[in-house]
């Protein structure tokens, strides 16, 4: 058999293993608490946490379209969020790192409306998405998608900020005060709600950056809240948990089911619907190095040690650094996935 057809079935192999590791996915031996991965992973070199530390952080209102509001950070990958105004109610999408950040949110969404934010959805069960729910008006519902909700149910404030305390710096104050609300409401793979003229939609297409990730959608207004499935422009992605094959089956999943104009990433810029088909492409060109580094015997170390993201994909230069870990981080994920 030639190399290039070996090359293809393993490829192929792999996705058909994470197509049904992605239907496994709310068992409890993914189900984890935000201070847990499924396997220990060891940081590359040149790995940076990413900087979340929202102090500083000011959330700029952009609208989008009518009723449709991003809300963007003012430094390069703290965390947006959104909200979105219906004939109503409000739904606001992630409730940012803390109970000052959360209120934030609240205050921009009273600037531009009295309407009841009725709802609140986490897109996944990081503390930076998920610590500011309990600023939130009580009778307001959070939504998620359930293996969230059972991740943060085994998960505690001070687990969760022993974890993230690498990416503020060690800071451990932007925690104080936090207290663990959860979400009420579950799904399996589809949520929606009409807000009174205006549909939105949840989505989860299977495991990404992490076994939770969710995607927040306005079929009319064709825009997409995508967390940490898809960052912004001038990025690409990163596999925390490790499987670079059910991350890319779920980013086909998710670009034949619905199709963005807009993309509003968890972190960094606005970016356009075609990021999508970049993050497949990048994660192809992964699986592929990490496939020939084993049949070439090149050890893991080497292939991870000096690599640096291909010049096709273009990188925002104040990520730079941020990306390159991201990058060795994938391949190191590959090379692993390839040898097991």
């Amino acid at each position: 058999m030639r190399t290039g057809a070996r090359l293809l079935m393993k490829l192929t192999i792999l996705v058909l293993v994470a197509s049904l590791q992605v239907g496994m996915s709310c068992t409890a031996a993914e189900v984890l608490p935000n201070s847990t991965l499924a396997r220990s992973l060891v940081p590359p070199p040149g790995f940076v946490p990413p900087p979340l530390h929202p102090g500083g952080v000011e959330l700029e209102t952009r609208q989008l379209g009518k009723g449709i509001y991003a809300l963007m950070s003012n430094t390069p990958f703290t965390d947006n969020a959104g909200f979105i105004v219906g004939r109503d109610a409000v739904l606001v999408i992630d409730a940012h790192f803390n109970g000052a950040m959360g209120q934030q949110i609240v205050d921009a969404v009273r600037r531009i409306t009295d309407r009841p934010i009725k709802y609140l959805l986490n897109t996944n069960a990081f503390g930076d998405h998920v610590f500011g729910n309990y600023v939130f008006p009580h009778e307001t519902m959070i939504v998620a998608h359930q293996s969230t909700i059972d991740a943060l149910r085994i998960s505690s404030v001070e687990g969760m900020s022993r974890t993230m305390s690498r990416t503020v710096g060690g800071d451990l104050s932007v925690f104080a005060g936090v207290e663990l609300r959860l979400p009420e409401v579950g799904f399996d793979t589809y949520w929606h709600v009409d807000l009174g003229g205006r549909r939105v939609e949840m989505h989860w297409f299977g495991q990404g950056m992490s076994p939770h990730d969710s995607i927040v959608y306005v079929p009319e207004a064709k825009i997409a809240w995508t967390a940490n499935m898809v960052f912004g422009e001038g990025t690409i992605p990163w596999a925390r948990s490790g499987n670079i094959a059910a991350y890319l089956e779920t980013l086909q999943r998710f670009s034949a089911k619905i199709q963005p104009k807009i993309i509003v990433p968890g972190h960094g810029k606005i970016a356009t619907g075609g990021i999508i088909d970049t993050y497949q492409r990048y994660l192809v060109g992964v699986l592929e190095a990490g496939t020939l580094a084993v049949a070439g015997g090149l050890s893991g170390e080497a292939l991870v040690a000096d690599a640096e993201v291909s010049a096709d994909y273009s990188i925002s230069p104040p990520l730079r650094v941020l990306m390159t870990g991201f990058h060795r981080w994938n391949l190191q994920a590959a090379y692993r996935e390839v040898v097991r």
